[in-house]
């Protein structure tokens, strides 16, 4: 009995103490204010950059390193150059420029140019053609051997020596004088000369008896055909003498640049007669031991220094040549505007100075100048361009204006130095007349020369791409002594140069190919808007131009714009071409 009341009481005693465990106060839950998360600033926006041209730059060196220079614009201030990717499956490298651009920020709407110049991994690729697309734009370059330098043999048998060779030649002055030719005085040529097509002399390219040689000119050395250069240079000594010593059997080229500033100062203006017109290089191929003689370049000066005269005993005279522009009775309406260009030659021996001017005489006056300076000096004997803006009279009829040249004291004289002769612009003013009248388009293609010397300095008419870059290119201007491009076919086509470069095939208007001295021309083109065009890729093209790229109108850009008044002849639309080599 006491051992079943023990157990009850000790049942009762664990569930009261299980209650209190469990029991108690009940707690009441404080409510917390839940916070707003900010508003997130918008994602920066990312796409491609706008690229509107390229160019390849190879540095002269071996292994051969190779860069592109991009050039476009960014559409604001707030869009940046991201990342730049650059990747080659085969014979095509691939660029993506990416951008970034913060919307958050406040951005101004003028587009921001850039460029960006992005070296390639060209190492131990092959020799061949290598297409290079940066965003859609492309371009190429050529290795002409293997760009890896080649592992040395450790077991190389000893060469048997072979007798050196030699070249040696001379630069001479090949003479040609012209005298007479002052009023109704014969022109007579000393021996020497011979006649060009148009009535002017140039020396016979023989090397005559007494015939003096140039000193201190710069010769230049190239292994292969020509042209090539690098391997060494010789300056000819007084008598204008050079030689190379010391070759290994082999074909080299020699050759002589009038154009690098050395031999510039000591031959322009001027022209070869020998090896052939116009022609600065020969091929000599050498045998073991051979002494090539004989390997000479004659040189025509154009143009003696402006002689110091007396203008009271030397005489002035004018020789008229050609209208370049406005033949005789040329038809323009009441207002039109037009330039008038002469083409007149130096008869006399008086220099005419820059204070000699372009003078109205009499006749006919056409509103315009009654007078215009010369831009340049110009020798006796030398040919010059002349030219006046003028405006078509407001009622119609033939009018006539004579010009003349004055001298420093304001005196004007005439053809063959007479006073009563003139040459003149004769216009006809006519209402009504076809303010749609059919005009001329044309240029010239020409190549563009930049070389890098065997010390590594560039050749005058180089311009640096960047500063400090190392890399180097033509300066697209049209020097002397720069070889047309014949065979170039150029484009017409309506309405403004697309900034794609791509010339849709349904505006274009006509094509034309240069000939042989690298002009082009668009004759009876209507007034209006157009975009004249090379695509060095084309079919026709890529054989004549690949590798290389424009440096005119602007690097890497072959294509001009053109506004045609009603019967304009804008005749300069010229494309520069430095090739890759």
């Amino acid at each position: 009995m006491k051992k079943r009341y023990f157990l009850s009481v000790c049942w009762l005693m664990l569930v009261a103490i299980i209650l209190v465990a469990c029991g108690g106060d009940t707690s009441t839950p404080t409510p917390t204010e839940t916070a707003v998360p900010p508003t997130a600033p918008p994602a920066p926006e990312t796409g491609l950059a706008p690229v509107e041209s390229i160019q390849l730059l190879i540095m002269e060196s071996f292994p051969v390193q190779v860069s592109v220079m991009v050039r476009g614009e960014l559409p604001d201030n707030c869009t940046q150059i991201d990342r730049i990717e650059t990747n080659r499956t085969n014979n095509q490298f691939n660029v993506a420029i990416s951008t970034l651009r913060d919307a958050s920020t406040e951005c101004t709407d003028s587009p921001v140019p850039f460029e960006e110049t992005i070296p390639l991994d060209v190492e131990n690729l092959d020799a061949g053609t290598y297409t290079v697309s940066v965003n859609g734009i492309t371009g190429s370059f050529t290795l002409d051997v293997d760009n890896r330098i080649p592992e040395e043999t450790d077991m190389l048998p000893t060469p048997t020596p072979e007798p050196a060779a030699a070249i040696n030649g001379r630069v001479w002055h090949d003479l040609c004088a012209v005298t007479g030719g002052e009023g109704e005085e014969e022109t007579t040529p000393s021996e020497g000369c011979v006649a060009n097509p148009d009535g002017s002399f140039q020396a016979n390219g023989i090397m005559e008896d007494g015939e003096p040689g140039i000193a201190e000119v710069i010769v230049s050395l190239g292994a292969g055909e020509c042209p090539s250069d690098g391997l060494t240079t010789a300056v000819t000594d007084e008598d204008g003498t050079y030689t190379f010593t010391t070759l290994a059997p082999g074909t080299y080229c020699v050759s002589v640049n009038p154009l690098i500033e050395a031999n510039s100062d000591i031959l322009l203006p001027g022209s070869w007669t020998f090896p052939a017109p116009d022609t600065n290089t020969t091929t000599v191929t050498l045998a073991a031991g051979e002494i090539a003689e004989g390997i000479n370049f004659g040189w025509d000066y154009q143009f003696l220094p402006i002689p110091d005269v007396d203008p009271a005993t030397c005489t002035n005279s004018i020789e008229f040549v050609e209208d370049i522009s406005i033949p005789d009775d040329t038809v323009l309406a009441p207002g039109q505007e037009f330039t008038k260009v002469w083409r007149l030659r130096n008869n006399g021996t008086c220099p005419w100075t820059t204070e000699y001017s372009l003078v109205f005489v009499g006749g006919d006056e056409i509103p315009g100048p009654q007078s215009v300076p010369l831009e340049s000096p110009v020798a006796p004997g030398q040919t010059v361009d002349l030219s006046v803006t003028l405006t078509a009279p407001a009622e119609p009829g033939t009018y006539r204006a004579n010009w003349q040249i004055a001298n420093a004291a304001g005196e004007p004289f005439g053809v063959n130095g007479l006073i009563e002769e003139a040459f003149w612009v004769q216009i006809v003013v006519e209402e009504g007349v076809d303010e749609n009248a059919p005009g001329t388009i044309g240029g010239i293609v020409w190549e563009d020369i930049c070389r890098i010397q065997a010390d590594g300095t560039p050749t005058v008419g180089c311009v640096e791409t960047a500063e400090n870059s190392g890399f180097f290119r033509a300066d697209g201007t049209l020097n002397f002594n720069e070889p047309p491009l014949a065979g170039i076919t150029v484009t017409l086509s309506q309405g403004p140069c697309p900034d794609t470069g791509v010339i849709a095939p349904s505006s274009v208007v006509a094509t034309a190919v240069t000939d042989e001295d690298g002009l082009y021309r668009f004759f009876d083109v209507e007034p209006g808007l157009y975009c004249v065009s090379i695509d060095a890729f084309s079919e026709e093209n890529v054989d004549l131009l690949i590798p290389g790229d424009w440096t005119w109108p602007a690097p890497g850009v072959g294509r001009i714009g053109v506004i045609l008044d009603p019967g304009e002849e804008q005749l300069a639309v010229d494309f520069g071409w430095d090739y890759d080599d």
